[in-house]
């Protein structure tokens, strides 16, 4: 969700600047994409300190960073505990059959931790005095952060991060935009915070996040929707790719092995926190039994349960395992295909290896980014309410196996990714040592955002051009009745 990475540049040598990346843990994606910046960070010579208050306490003692060695740990207020709490003890099986758009329950809980962490950081920042700071987002986007520092966020073409929508709105899809946004704003709105130290006073949020010099998001603008940014966005999406690292892994004869039983294999995994154990009976089921109707494919299905034989007995191609080297058997030629729950680090993962895939979103931001995904005809979106119709998992097999033109399409993604003109890393690290040098943007700073709704959609220009246009209707009507009148009284008279 949202975090943010501060630089402290109060004291700095010719070559190195002091940066604080505030990464609280209670993600591991989010986790894994704040640590990769440290260590950009300080693989660029940068000294870099990495403060990680624990929120989900089974994160305290993972390992995130990999070159930054100054990691600072702490627990965090009471409060985000207990969403830490509620995040641990959730119970994410419900979202295999239950509504999976952002406007439920489930999700305004993370927005609600997501903000009071916005709020966290900012306290921290007035507390160590530091000026200069870098919103930065492990999700694509956020409106409510745009909103704030004054980028575009049109209803009608920018849907909210955890939207079920693409790109293309219908009217419904628009109005529902339109509303949505702006009702979870006023219901949520931001918590309020004080400063650290004395005399406590109220800090008001809002007023300082657009003072940001740049905004990081997770995002890659050869692979997302194209949108309306300001100078001041970096898109950084992919920066948790190292493709070297990843096309170098080897694997072991086991799975090798698994690899050259047949002529295609497909892998099946739904991530950390969906388990395909908690999927419905009845969809294993029919899962299990489409794949039957593949002798030639070997699927390996990640299923971390012990109750194969309740819905897979006998099924000779489907190998069941409850871990998978997943980024070495995407980065492996010999598989064929991905089926996956369109995780943001998923996505990026099955994007810049080449790999076409079948996504099949559960909750969250993971709908938007299988139409993301989609729209590169790369991969196939299956809705989780089709995983008990054999022929639509049927089809999504055979099309996303056999028919070539998917694989093509996914590696030209791949390709395109591969070469963009500037790597995400390199971007970061150029912004983040701008932002040290030069402080606070106040240039990059929109007035747009200053303007009020009837300046922004330019309600008073219309207004005027419509009551001009009144008055030349007026005018023009009078002097044509007065002409009329006049024709006439002469007609009488003669």
């Amino acid at each position: 969700m949202r975090t943010f990475l501060v630089i402290l540049s109060l004291i700095y040598s010719t070559y190195s600047y002091n940066f604080l990346v505030f990464c609280p843990l209670f993600g591991h994606s989010h986790t894994k994409f704040f640590a990769t910046i440290a260590d950009a960070l300080t693989d660029a010579g940068h000294n870099v300190t990495f403060f990680t208050p624990t929120i989900v306490e089974k994160y305290r003692n993972v390992s995130y960073t990999k070159l930054t060695k100054d990691v600072v740990h702490m627990d965090a207020p009471k409060k985000l505990m207990e969403y830490g709490e509620q995040m641990e003890s959730a119970d994410f099986s419900r979202f295999w059959t239950e509504d999976s758009s952002f406007y439920n329950v489930g999700a305004a809980d993370l927005y609600r931790c997501s903000i009071r962490l916005n709020g966290l950081f900012k306290s921290l920042m007035d507390y160590l005095n530091i000026k200069t700071f870098i919103p930065s987002l492990s999700l694509t986007h956020d409106v409510y952060l745009s909103k704030a520092i004054g980028e575009p966020v049109m209803p009608s073409v920018v849907s909210d991060v955890c939207s079920p929508f693409g790109d293309k709105l219908s009217l419904l899809e628009r109005a529902f935009n339109a509303f949505a946004v702006p009702y979870i704003d006023i219901v949520l709105g931001y918590p309020v915070h004080n400063t650290l130290s004395a005399p406590y006073t109220e800090i008001d949020i809002r007023t300082i996040e657009p003072e940001a010099s740049f905004l990081f998001l997770n995002s890659n603008p050869f692979l997302d929707f194209p949108r309306p940014t300001l100078t001041k966005t970096v898109e950084i999406g992919g920066i948790t790719v190292d493709l070297n690292q990843l096309k170098s892994q080897q694997l072991d004869s086991k799975w090798s092995d698994i690899l050259n039983l047949r002529e295609k294999t497909m892998l099946v995994s739904f991530g950390s926190v969906f388990f395909s154990k908690d999927m419905p009976l009845e969809n294993k089921k029919v899962i299990a039994n489409s794949m039957t109707e593949f002798k030639n494919v070997t699927f390996i299905w990640k299923y971390e349960g012990n109750d194969i034989e309740d819905f897979a007995r006998g099924i000779q191609n489907i190998h069941f395992v409850k871990w998978v080297p997943q980024t070495a058997l995407l980065a492996n030629r010999r598989l064929s295909a991905f089926f996956t729950h369109a995780g943001l680090g998923s996505i990026n993962e099955v994007s810049y290896l080449g790999k076409p895939s079948i996504l099949c979103p559960l909750f969250a931001d993971q709908m938007r980014n299988a139409k993301m995904l989609v729209r590169h005809n790369g991969s196939i979106e299956l809705s989780k309410y089709d995983l008990g119709n054999s022929k639509k998992i049927i089809e999504a097999f055979q099309a996303i196996l056999f028919d070539s033109s998917y694989a093509e399409n996914a590696q030209k993604l791949a390709e395109q990714l591969e070469n963009q003109p500037i790597k995400p890393e390199k971007m970061m690290v150029k912004h983040a040592e701008f932002a040290a040098r030069f402080g606070r943007l106040p240039s990059l700073d929109p007035y747009s955002r200053k303007m009020s709704f009837v300046e922004y959609f330019l309600l008073d220009v219309a207004t005027i051009c419509v009551l001009v246009l009144a008055c030349v209707v007026f005018v023009l009507t009078r002097v044509v009745q007065f002409l009329c009148r006049r024709f006439l009284v002469k007609i009488k008279t003669e």
